[in-house]
């Protein structure tokens, strides 16, 4: 059920030429954007997970027979959502490429991000190998002030969280969405984003959408108290 309380706030500066999308202040500071990414306002970081850049091409590989616009669709949105937010920092919190069927193409299109002018900011996740590791630096965890980034398909490494910080823990891995029943046999699924609190954690869990339009997503499964925010251009919107 939708709170009708709960609506989009803003719609970020737009860039030349493409269409403005929603978005909406989940936390102070913390812009979640419909484009499924998140701006901290103050910090000017923008963080997406899960591009899966080069999905198709996996695909291919493997004997599908699948379209080729999955790569040029991640290009195009996260360059739009550079151009809005003018970030000082761009993190890619893991699973950036889907493998290394594209490893040309990838290279291609991380050097043209690191021309946006954003420190460019690469999360090792269990999809990224191949040639591009050799041309890239990539990394397990990333911290901004208050904020811990890392993909999440591995624990924390001894050491990278001291006992009792009370940090924000950013990850991607888990693909979370949402899905709307009218009662009728009608179903429609938005990929979404969540905040969850544990009881025998001091820090805050956030799990971002998956960047790739080709990420069906799943259903989250909470271990503590959750919020959740599903994410369209039209309406970024909490669900309860």
């Amino acid at each position: 059920m939708i709170d009708p309380v709960k609506k989009s706030t803003e719609v970020p500066r737009a860039a030349a030429g493409a269409l403005p999308c929603a978005s909406l202040e989940v936390a102070p500071d913390l812009i979640l954007d419909g484009r499924l990414a998140l701006f901290h306002r103050r910090q000017r970081w923008l963080a997406v997970a899960d591009l899966h850049f080069g999905y198709e091409m996996s695909r291919r590989r493997a004997g599908g027979l699948w379209p080729m616009w999955g790569m040029e669709t991640v290009e195009e949105r996260l360059r739009s959502l550079v151009l809005s937010y003018a970030p000082y920092t761009l993190i890619l919190v893991g699973d950036i490429v889907d493998s290394s069927a594209a490893p040309d193409e990838a290279i291609a299109w991380l050097r043209s991000l690191a021309d946006l002018g954003a420190e460019l900011v690469l999360i090792e996740g269990n999809h990224d190998r191949g040639v591009i590791r050799r041309h890239f630096d990539f990394i397990p965890s990333h911290r901004e002030d208050g904020f811990f980034f890392h993909h999440g398909h591995l624990a924390c490494k001894p050491g990278e969280i001291g006992a009792g910080e009370s940090l924000v823990e950013i990850t991607g891995h888990r693909h979370p969405s949402f899905r709307f029943r009218d009662g009728a046999g009608t179903a429609l699924t938005l990929p979404s984003f969540v905040v969850e609190t544990r009881p025998d954690s001091p820090m805050t869990h956030a799990v971002l959408p998956a960047f790739s339009p080709w990420a069906g997503g799943g259903t989250y499964q909470p271990v503590g108290e959750v919020r959740q925010w599903a994410c369209s251009r039209q309406r970024v919107f909490e669900v309860v």
